[in-house]
C-alpha cells in the first residue's frame, strides 16, 4: 500500500511540475518570422543577392543567424516567400557578422522540374546550383537546393563548415 501511495504522490508531483513549467517558462523567441524576404536586416551594410529560377511553384527560405551569440539566441529572422515558376531575384541589405542558410524548395515537384539558385555577396558570386528532378519523390522527401554561410558579409570563398 505504501508503494502505491508513493507512486501516486510522485505522479501528482510530476504533473504539477510540468504544469508549472508550461505556465512560467519563457515562451517567446527573439527570432522574427515573416512570409516575405526583407529588403534589409538590421543596420545593413552588405548586399546579398539571391537569384532563382524554377519550373514549378517553390518557396525561398532565408534564415539569418548571429553565430557570435550563445546557442538559443542566434536566430534573428526566418523569412520565406512563395513564388510561381519562373525567374526571381531578391536583394537584401545585411550587416557583417550575420550568416545562415538560403534554401529554394519546390512545393509539389514533378519529374523533369528544375531549381536553379545563384548567390552573390557584394557583387561576387559565392554559390551557384542547379538541380533537375529525374523521378518522382519518395514519401517524406523534398526537392531543394541550399547554401549555408557563417557570415553573409564576407564575399570571399568561405562556405559554412
Amino acid at each position: 500500500m505504501k508503494t502505491l501511495i508513493l507512486r501516486l504522490g510522485l505522479s501528482a508531483l510530476g504533473v504539477a511540475a510540468t504544469l508549472l513549467w508550461w505556465t512560467y517558462h519563457d515562451k517567446h523567441s527573439s527570432a522574427q518570422s515573416m512570409s516575405h524576404i526583407p529588403a534589409k536586416v538590421g543596420d545593413g551594410g552588405n548586399q546579398l543577392v539571391v537569384e532563382a529560377e524554377t519550373t514549378t511553384p517553390s518557396t525561398l527560405r532565408l534564415n539569418f543567424e548571429d553565430l557570435r551569440k550563445p546557442a538559443g539566441q542566434q536566430i534573428l529572422l526566418d523569412a520565406w516567400e512563395k513564388v510561381p515558376a519562373g525567374p526571381h531575384s531578391w536583394t537584401v541589405d545585411i550587416p557583417s557578422g550575420i550568416g545562415g542558410y538560403i534554401e529554394l524548395e519546390a512545393d509539389h515537384p514533378s519529374p523533369g522540374d528544375t531549381l536553379t539558385q545563384r548567390v552573390r555577396i557584394n557583387g561576387q558570386e559565392v554559390d551557384s546550383q542547379s538541380e533537375r528532378l529525374d523521378s518522382g519523390l519518395q514519401p517524406n522527401t523534398a526537392f531543394f537546393v541550399q547554401f549555408q554561410r557563417d557570415d553573409f558579409g564576407i564575399s570571399g570563398d568561405v562556405p559554412h563548415p
